[in-house]
């Protein structure tokens, strides 16, 4: 089911007068966007709309800047303005756009290395930006403070730093294949830990954001994702409740449950993926997770009307 915002606003939030008392966790998940300053207000308004109805966080999966526009700190210092006006906490996990993709020339041919730098001072240096101590995170350690989970409702959240670009994997780039490493093994220890620990190993659902399409229907598909994908599959075999993965990338909706078990050649029903649209369509997607429900994470993706009557609210 497809609404625009103005239908939204016109509900009485989930948890308000009128709702049960055993309302399903709400909140509205964004990505791929905004695509350059023509689309920053528009974005800005739908974020304003989403925080009306007062989910406890509103989730932006990344990439942040087309992959061709110049990489400044000026672009994030406004998103990170942007994020810091959001009513309610931010959760963000940065795309490849932000840094990966700054060594393109059309893009300022820089250093991926001193732009993530960047992406983390501005976004997890500042605490007023994205407030995530409101949620209680624990995150990966100093060197990874975009690699954090926290649990709410009995449900377990996982940021993790997955990227597009084949998630920074270059043979032919010894630095690259240096970061990649150290933030692939960063990715599996802390998801393995907090699944290990309390109160994440007593979590009725877990939800994991990253950025990139992990291209489950390409085989085993690009180096960069095979060691996150099988340790997905492992997971399935250990975590006994229901799975999201939460991403962007091609700008599409999706909601399926596209990874397969190898001892069944079928898909395991337990996990489920929801991508985010992106630009330049003017919309995110609320996700209610109910781990009892036959369908644990319910998806009504949301679109401006258009993008001229969503940047004049």
């Amino acid at each position: 089911m497809v609404r625009p915002v103005a239908a939204q606003l016109e509900a009485p939030p989930p948890g308000g007068a009128g709702a049960p008392a055993t309302a399903p966790l709400r909140f509205f998940a964004v990505g791929d966007l905004p695509y350059g300053e023509s689309e920053v207000a528009p974005l800005q308004a739908l974020l304003a709309a989403a925080a009306v109805q007062a989910p406890p966080f509103i989730v932006h999966v990344g990439d942040i800047k087309s992959g061709s526009s110049p990489c400044t700190d000026e672009q994030l210092q406004t998103i990170a303005g942007l994020f810091r006006a959001v009513a309610v906490p931010v959760v963000y996990t940065p795309g490849d756009n932000e840094w990966t993709d700054c060594k393109r020339w059309a893009a300022g041919g820089l250093d991926p290395r001193l732009r993530l730098a960047r992406v983390r001072e501005i976004f997890y240096g500042d605490p007023g930006v994205l407030r995530l101590a409101a949620l209680g995170v624990t995150q990966a350690g100093e060197r990874f403070p975009e690699i954090y989970g926290f649990v709410m409702d009995e449900v377990l959240f996982v940021a993790l730093h997955i990227v597009g670009s084949d998630n920074g994997y270059d043979a032919d780039d010894a630095a690259a294949m240096a970061e990649f490493r150290a933030r692939e093994a960063a990715n599996r220890d802390f998801l393995t830990r907090v699944l290990a620990s309390p109160p994440g190993r007593d979590a009725r659902a877990l939800v994991i954001m990253i950025q990139a399409d992990p291209l489950f229907d390409g085989g085993r598909g690009p180096r960069g994702f095979r060691g996150f994908k099988a340790q997905l599959v492992d997971l399935m075999s250990h975590f006994p409740g229901p799975v999201l993965l939460l991403h962007g990338d091609t700008h599409r909706y999706r909601h399926d449950h596209p990874l397969l078990d190898p001892a069944r050649g079928a898909p395991f029903e337990r996990f489920t993926r929801v991508e985010v649209p992106g630009s330049p369509f003017m919309g995110g997607v609320w996700i209610s997770v109910d781990p009892q429900a036959a369908e644990p994470f319910a998806a009504d993706p949301v679109y401006a009307v258009s993008l001229d009557s969503v940047g004049s609210e």
